[in-house]
């Protein structure tokens, strides 16, 4: 997809020599428009310093926005129209600007005995500051409970936190500052410019906050569920901050002092608020342990009397059109002289996240005998077990972001789901019982190598996430209890017999290689009876036929032989297979029913 980062590049110092002379042509109407709004009366000897206030703030928020416009082009895909950098450049570009005019005033603490800004405007940014550091709290403990490093935490919200806490310390500097010595109009006119800071720091806030907040926490492409609370942040609460902001308004004084206790117990106050509605977001959110979601419906339009042969994410349009148009697809086996019509499944998501350079293929798996899926539902952006006979459908987790998404892994009869955590600092395997929804997770298992009756494989750690540590292959119980653990080695293919007894590695040399599951003992040792190329990597294994053959994608010595194989991992016998497996100009696929 079509970047702009180098544009945005060309164009920021282009903006910084330009922006500013722009801003700081001041029209006449703009001073009698500021005037009107704080109720200020103008004289010869105040419109200078409301001039110099004007200037400083609007060069400052001028600024702030265009390097948000240009972060759009620099980080959304091509044509995106999004307000979120922009209004958060603006905001930031107040926040710089109040800190630019803080320096300017003079030194020192001193009790105004002013409100600079109504109570709505107050309000309206504590209810905001606390329903966000809510939606911060509770993307924090997903993220932890995830299995990601408290380091590998975003470090977005260490901004938001900042940006949170910048409010109130520039609220009560304007507040606090003494006013400069001088006439009373030249006073008015201070205590005005002070008074529309806080309005424009308080309803920017509230506003920025909930945004960043909701951007960190929603996942790309959100359940419709959620859209109210995303109607309400999006729309709602700017225009009511616009309302709140831009309204008139004369400061007030206050009906007694300011006692030294008020600003850390309005703080302590909205602190615990926000960790008391994020805990409650979390609990509300949580599974218990060894449960899945209980959700079951049924979807009788997408069921198939015949078992699927794979399932395929076919290629169709642009870089810029391939998500509206990438359906995953079922292909049933074929009868005999049968022609199989793909089954489109438009409820499985086809790819992880809306945006991105490159579109991800969401996850997807087949059980062995074509009749079970396990995806990502393109709605509820839950991972879901569907039984392709009867149409059952059963939610097999919460809501997941983007970054959260499993690699999914089935038995060969869809009784058991292996859901494989994976990313950096991640790692661990969820097996789910389909049928009853009791699950087991096992920490410290990356990529799952076959799900059986008895439980399934897999590799200790992610690859290429080893760290220097050496990674072994675990046989683990349907109870999570490790069975056994043998050395692995990344350049052999290793895939869990449909027993579940057995391990088949194959090599890189052609070998068919049968080891016991429990006790990691060779038990038979074969040659693949097909001449290979001998610069070939280790063969692609696809999955098993009903006689305990496996489907093999090589790369034979002599082309005419084909690519796919079934092979006996008894004697190494070789026969070329009617199934010539998922297709590979496919985006993504998922093999089902071998075909004998």
């Amino acid at each position: 997809m079509l970047s702009l980062a180098p544009v945005a590049l060309v164009l920021a110092p282009v903006a910084l020599v330009v922006v500013p002379p722009l801003a700081d042509d001041m029209d006449p109407r703009r001073i009698v428009r500021f005037a009107s709004r704080q109720r200020l009366v103008l004289t010869p000897s105040n419109a200078g310093r409301v001039l110099t206030y004007l200037r400083v703030t609007r060069r400052w928020r001028a600024l702030g926005l265009t390097f948000g416009a240009l972060a759009v082009l620099a980080f959304e895909p091509f044509i995106t129209v999004s307000p979120f950098y922009p209004v958060l450049g603006w905001f930031a570009g107040a926040v710089v600007a109040e800190v630019r005019l803080a320096r300017a005033r003079p030194a020192g603490r001193a009790d105004l005995g002013l409100r600079p800004a109504p109570r709505r405007s107050a309000w309206l940014w504590r209810a905001s500051a606390v329903v966000a550091g809510a939606l911060a709290l509770a993307g924090a403990v997903r993220a932890l409970s995830s299995g990601a490093a408290a380091a590998a935490v975003p470090a977005s919200s260490a901004a938001r936190a900042a940006a949170a806490a910048a409010v109130p310390v520039l609220l009560r500097g304007l507040r606090t500052r003494p006013l400069p010595a001088g006439p009373a109009d030249e006073v008015a006119a201070e205590v005005a410019a002070r008074s529309r800071s806080a309005q424009v720091l308080l309803a920017g806030g509230a506003v920025a906050a909930l945004w960043c907040a909701v951007q960190a926490v929603l996942p790309p492409e959100p359940p419709r569920v959620l859209a109210p609370l995303i109607a309400l942040v999006s729309w709602v609460v700017p225009l009511v901050a616009l309302a709140v902001g831009t309204g008139s308004w004369a400061p007030a004084p206050r009906t007694g002092p300011e006692r030294w206790w008020a600003a850390p117990v309005t703080a302590v106050a909205t602190f615990a608020a926000a960790v008391a509605l994020g805990t409650a977001f979390v609990v509300s959110a949580a599974v218990p342990p060894g449960k899945t979601a209980e959700r079951t419906v049924r979807d009788e339009a997408t069921t198939s009397s015949r078992p699927v042969a794979e399932a395929s994410l076919p290629r169709c349009g642009t870089r810029q059109t391939v998500r509206g148009c990438a359906v995953w697809e079922l292909i049933p086996v074929a009868g005999p002289g049968d022609w199989s019509h793909p089954l489109p499944l438009p409820q499985a998501a086809a790819f992880a996240g809306r945006y991105g350079a490159l579109p991800r293929p969401a996850p997807f798996a087949l059980s062995g005998d074509g009749f079970h899926a396990v995806y990502l539902d393109a709605r509820t952006r839950r991972m879901v077990h569907h039984d392709l006979r009867t149409g059952a459908r059963r939610d097999l987790t919460g809501p997941l972001a983007d970054t959260d998404l499993p690699v999914p892994a089935l038995s060969p009869d869809g009784r058991y789901a292996a859901l494989a955590a994976t990313g950096p600092g991640r790692g661990s395997v969820r097996l789910v019982d389909t049928g009853g929804g009791r699950s087991v997770e096992v920490p410290g298992l990356g990529r799952v190598l076959g799900v059986g009756p008895r439980g399934f494989a897999a590799v200790t750690v992610p690859d290429g996430e080893a760290g220097g540590k050496e990674a072994e292959l675990a046989v683990v119980g349907l109870d999570g209890a490790v069975r056994s653990r043998v050395p692995y080695d990344p350049a052999s293919v290793v895939r869990l017999f449909p027993d579940g007894r057995r391990l088949l590695v194959l090599t890189a040399g052609g070998e068919a290689v049968t080891v016991d599951s429990a006790t990691g003992r060779t038990l038979r040792r074969v040659r693949l009876r097909i001449e290979l190329d001998r610069y070939a990597d280790a063969p692609e294994f696809l999955g098993w036929d009903d006689g305990g053959r496996a489907l093999l994608r090589l790369d034979p010595d002599e082309p005419a032989d084909g690519e796919t194989h079934l092979v006996d991992p008894v004697t190494g016998k070789t026969a070329e297979a009617q199934d010539a497996g998922p297709a590979e100009e496919a985006l993504a696929s998922a093999t089902g029913k071998v075909k004998p």
